[in-house]
C-alpha cells in the first residue's frame, strides 16, 4: 500500500498527494534519483502545498482560558437533582469521546497518548523532562496550550473554523518526551501509539489544513477512499429509502474491482444488511462506537431513577434505546418528550445534533449537555415567547411563509454543568429535525454562562469609544442577539411541501413567490428535507438567516423593553449589537481559506455575508478603510454609523432576509446558491483585508469544565472545579476519563486504521 501511494504520486495522480508529500519527499525506502522524479505539474503541486503558513496554525500561548462558573447554580439543586445532572454529565462526557473519531484519524490515538502520558505523572514533573529534552519554556508553555486545544476542541481541528492546528515544539523533542515519560514504562504500546499520530500532529499541506472531503481536505465521517460522488449516491440512496443520515458514517471498500459503500449506523447493537443500488454494493452495519455508547448508555438509564417527571425519565430510556438500536425514529420519540419537559430545573439534550463539519452536511456530530436553569434570564425569554406570534408577523415574508401555527417554546437561560462535544454554543435552538419543527415544536436554550466567560482582549480596527462600549455592553447586546437569533430566527419560516398522497401543505394555487411575484413553483419532494437538499450550504445559510432575524427586530424599541433596554439605553444596546455583529464579519475572513477559496466555518460565513449586505447599501452606513498602525503596519478603520442602522442597515438585511426565506421555503437550491454566493464571495479588497485580519488576529477563548463526583456514600454529588489555566484543563480531562474508557476509544481507533491509511504513511 505503501509503494502504491507513491506511485499515484510519481505518476502524477494528486489525489493522495497532500498525504504522500513526507514520504515522496523524504523516504529512505526510495532512491534518491526516485525521490526527485516526477512530472513538473507534480513538483510545483508540492511546492505550492509547502507554502501553508504553520504560524496561521500554531496557537499563541496568550490563547484565554475561562472557566464555566456554575458553582451557584449547581448547589442550589437537591440531591436527587444533582444525581439527576451527575449521570447526564457524565452520558454527555462519555460519549463526547466519540467526536475524536469523528474529526481526523489521528485525534482518538492522540487522546490516548495525552491521556496515559499525562495521567501517569504530575504536569511538574513531565516538564522537568521536557526541559532536559531540549523544550524552552515557552514550547512547554505553548505543548500545554496546545493540549489544552486538543481537548477542548475534541481533536486537532478547530471546533469553530475547522482548521488543523499544530505545536511550535518540533516531533523529536515531543518523542524524546513521550519516550522519557512514566507512561512509556507503564503502557507498553505507547512509542508506537506515538509514531502512528505523529505525522498527524505535525504535518500541514494544502489538504490536511482543515476539514474536507479527503481528496481536498480530512474528514473521518467518511474513510479515505469516499468521494462527493460516493456521498451523493448515498444520501440519493438513503432518500429512497426513507432513511437520514444525522448518526451514520459512510466508509467504502475497493476489493477485486467491486465497490462497496458501508453506511455506518451508530448503536451499541450489530448486525449488517447489504443490496446491489446502482452497480455498487451497500451495506447498512449497526455497532459504530458501540463500547462507547455503552457507557453512555449506563448513565442515561441510571439519570432515569433520579428524574422529577415520569416523562423525564422515559426520556432518558429512549436516548438509551436510541444509542442501543440506532434507530433514528427513538431519538424522535426522545426529543418530543423533551420538548414536553416544560421549565425543568435541570436541562439536557443529547444524540447526534449538528452537521457542521460533515463536508456533505448531513451526518453529525455527538454532542450531550447539561444545565441547570437561570430562572432570572430565563423569565425574560419567557416574555419573548409570549409575544413570538406577534413579533414574528414584522418578519418580511408574510403569513403563507410562516408555520400554521406557532408552537410556543420552551425558552431558557443555562448555567452549564457539562457540555460534551467539539465546541460550545451561545445558544441552542433543537431539535434540527425538519418534521419535529415544523409540526410538533422545538425548544430555545441561551448559556448564561457561556455569554458571560468572556475574556478582554484589545479589539481590532475600531476606536477606543468603540471599545469601550463593547466591553461595557456587549454582554447584554449579545443576550438579546441570542434570544432573537434562536427563538424567532431558527424557530421561524415555513417549508413548503408536497405530501406522500400528493397534497400540500400550503396553498399551492394563491400563495405569492414573494421574489418573483407570480405562484410558487418549486417545494420539497417526500423524502426531501431541508439539510439533504441543501447539503454543504444548509448550516451557513441557516446561521445567516437566523442572524439576519436579530440584526431587524433588535431595532423594536418595544423588543428591546422585553429585556429591560428602555430608552435610550435601548438604543445603545441596538448599537451595540450592529457594530459587534457586522465586525464580527470582517473578522470572519480569519476562517476563509484563500488557496482553496472555501470558507470553514457556518457563523463566520453567514456572518461576512450579512457584512456585504451591509457595504452595498452604502450611504456611508459601514466603512472599511485600509490604514496605517502606530508602527506602519497594515491596518484597518471600521466604523458603523449609527444614526443611519434604521434608514439604511436594516431596510438592506431586511430585503436580503426575504430573499433567504424565499428561497429556503421553496427549496429553491439554485436561487440559494447564486444569493449567497454572490456576498459570501472574497475579491482582491477582501483577501487584502483578510491578511491584516490574520496579522492582528487574536485567539479564541477555551473552556475549563468543571467534574462531578458521587459522594461517598452515593447519596450526593460534589463539583470538582479547576484552575482557568491550561494545566486545569489537562487535569479536568484526566480525571474525567477511566482507563477503561480510554481501552475502548483505543480499540475502536485501532479497527479504523485500516480505512485511512494516507494518515499513517510515515509509520
Amino acid at each position: 500500500q505503501l509503494y502504491s501511494g507513491v506511485y499515484q504520486v510519481v505518476e502524477g495522480q494528486l489525489a493522495f498527494l497532500g498525504s504522500a508529500r513526507w514520504f515522496y519527499r523524504s523516504s529512505p525506502l526510495l532512491p534518491r534519483q526516485t525521490r526527485s522524479f516526477g512530472s513538473a505539474a507534480v513538483a510545483r503541486k508540492i511546492e505550492e502545498m509547502d507554502k501553508v503558513d504553520p504560524s496561521l496554525h500554531r496557537l499563541p500561548n496568550a490563547t484565554p482560558v475561562v472557566g464555566l462558573n456554575c458553582k451557584s447554580a449547581f448547589e442550589n439543586l437537591s440531591p436527587s437533582e444533582r444525581l439527576y445532572a451527575h449521570h447526564i454529565a457524565r452520558a454527555s462526557f462519555e460519549g463526547s469521546l466519540l467526536v475524536f473519531l469523528q474529526v481526523s484519524p489521528e485525534s482518538a490515538g492522540i487522546f490516548v497518548l495525552l491521556h496515559r502520558i499525562f495521567s501517569s505523572e504530575s504536569i511538574e514533573a513531565l516538564k522537568e523532562k521536557a526541559l532536559a529534552a531540549g523544550f524552552t519554556d515557552d514550547e512547554w508553555q505553548n505543548f500545554l496550550v496546545w493540549t489544552g486545544a486538543f481537548y477542548s476542541n475534541s481533536g486537532n481541528y478547530k471546533g469553530f473554523g475547522d482548521s488543523k492546528f499544530i505545536p511550535v515544539v518540533s516531533s523529536e523533542k515531543l518523542q524524546k518526551v513521550v519516550a522519557a515519560s512514566k507512561a512509556a514504562s507503564l503502557f507498553p504500546d505507547l512509542l508506537s501509539i506515538y509514531a502512528f499520530v505523529e505525522q498527524g500532529i505535525f504535518s500541514l499541506d494544502s489538504r490536511t489544513a482543515g476539514l474536507g472531503f479527503n481528496d481536498t481536505g480530512v474528514t473521518t465521517y467518511h474513510s479515505e477512499l469516499v468521494r462527493k460522488a460516493d456521498s451523493d449516491l448515498i444520501n440519493q440512496y438513503m432518500k429512497e429509502k426513507n432513511l437520514e443520515g444525522w448518526n451514520t458514517r459512510l466508509f467504502k471498500e475497493e476489493v477485486n474491482g467491486k465497490t462497496t459503500l458501508k453506511i455506518k449506523f451508530a448503536s451499541t447493537s450489530v448486525g449488517v444488511s447489504e443490496e446491489e443500488y446502482e452497480g455498487v454494493k451497500v451495506q447498512l452495519e449497526k455497532g459504530d462506537y458501540a463500547e462507547i455508547l455503552a457507557r453512555a448508555c449506563i448513565h442515561l438509564q441510571k439519570a432515569g431513577e433520579y428524574a422529577a417527571t415520569a416523562n423525564q425519565k422515559a426520556m432518558m430510556n429512549k436516548y438509551a434505546q436510541h444509542f442501543t438500536t440506532g434507530d433514528l425514529n427513538d431519538h424522535k420519540d426522545a426529543s418530543r418528550m423533551w420538548i414536553k419537559d416544560v421549565n425543568p430545573i435541570v436541562e439536557s439534550y443529547i444524540g447526534f445534533i449538528e452537521n457542521y463539519r460533515d463536508p456533505a452536511g448531513v451526518r453529525s456530530e455527538f454532542e450531550g449537555f447539561v444545565a441547570a436553569v437561570n430562572k432570572e434570564t430565563s423569565k425574560k425569554f419567557g416574555h419573548l415567547v409570549e409575544k413570538a406570534e406577534i413579533i414574528l408577523k414584522r418578519l418580511p415574508w408574510g403569513t403563507a411563509y410562516e408555520k400554521d401555527s406557532f408552537l410556543k417554546p420552551d425558552f431558557t437561560a443555562l448555567d452549564i454543568i457539562a457540555f460534551g462535544s467539539s465546541g460550545i454554543p451561545a445558544g441552542i435552538n433543537i431539535p434540527n429535525y425538519d418534521d419535529i419543527r415544523q409540526n410538533e415544536g422545538f425548544k430555545n436554550v441561551s448559556l448564561s454562562n457561556v455569554i458571560s466567560a468572556m475574556p478582554k482582549q484589545k479589539m481590532n480596527f475600531i476606536s477606543e469609544e468603540d471599545e469601550n462600549l463593547i466591553f461595557e455592553y456587549n454582554g447584554k447586546a449579545f443576550e438579546v442577539q441570542v434570544g432573537l437569533h434562536e427563538l424567532l430566527g431558527h424557530g421561524s419560516g415555513k417549508l413548503f411541501q408536497r405530501n406522500a398522497d400528493g397534497s400540500f401543505n400550503f396553498d399551492k394555487e394563491n400563495t405569492v413567490d414573494i421574489i418573483t411575484g407570480g405562484k410558487v413553483t418549486s417545494w420539497y419532494e417526500p423524502g426531501e428535507t431541508w439539510g439533504g437538499l441543501f447539503g454543504q450550504l444548509a448550516s451557513a445559510y441557516e446561521e445567516c438567516r437566523a442572524e439576519a432575524v436579530g440584526y431587524v427586530l433588535c431595532c423594536d424599541a418595544d423588543i428591546l423593553q422585553i429585556f429591560g433596554h428602555d430608552g435610550e439605553f435601548g438604543q445603545l444596546i441596538k448599537y451595540v449589537n450592529w457594530l459587534s455583529e457586522i465586525r464580527a464579519g470582517l473578522l470572519a475572513l480569519e476562517f476563509y481559506n484563500a488557496d482553496l477559496q472555501k470558507w470553514g466555518q457556518a457563523h463566520c460565513w453567514a456572518r461576512y455575508v450579512l457584512t456585504k449586505v451591509v457595504l452595498e447599501a452604502g450611504q456611508g452606513f459601514v466603512t472599511i478603510e485600509e490604514t496605517k498602525d502606530s508602527e506602519g503596519g497594515e491596518d484597518l478603520s471600521f466604523k458603523l454609523d449609527k444614526t443611519k442602522i434604521d434608514s439604511v442597515g436594516m431596510p438592506a438585511v431586511r430585503e436580503f432576509l426575504k430573499k433567504l426565506q424565499a428561497y429556503k421555503s421553496t427549496a429553491d437550491v439554485k436561487g440559494a446558491t447564486a444569493l449567497f454566493n454572490k456576498y459570501g464571495s472574497v475579491g482582491p479588497t477582501e483577501l487584502k483585508w483578510r491578511e491584516i485580519c490574520i496579522a492582528k488576529r487574536k485567539p479564541r477563548r477555551i473552556f475549563v469544565q468543571p467534574n462531578t463526583k458521587l459522594t461517598a456514600d452515593g447519596k450526593d454529588v460534589e463539583l470538582v472545579t479547576y484552575p482557568e489555566t491550561c494545566e486545569g484543563i489537562v487535569s479536568s480531562f484526566v480525571e474525567r476519563y477511566s482507563p477503561e474508557s480510554i481501552s475502548d476509544l483505543e480499540k475502536l481507533w485501532n479497527a479504523e486504521k485500516k480505512y485511512f491509511p494516507a494518515a499513517y504513511v510515515k509509520h
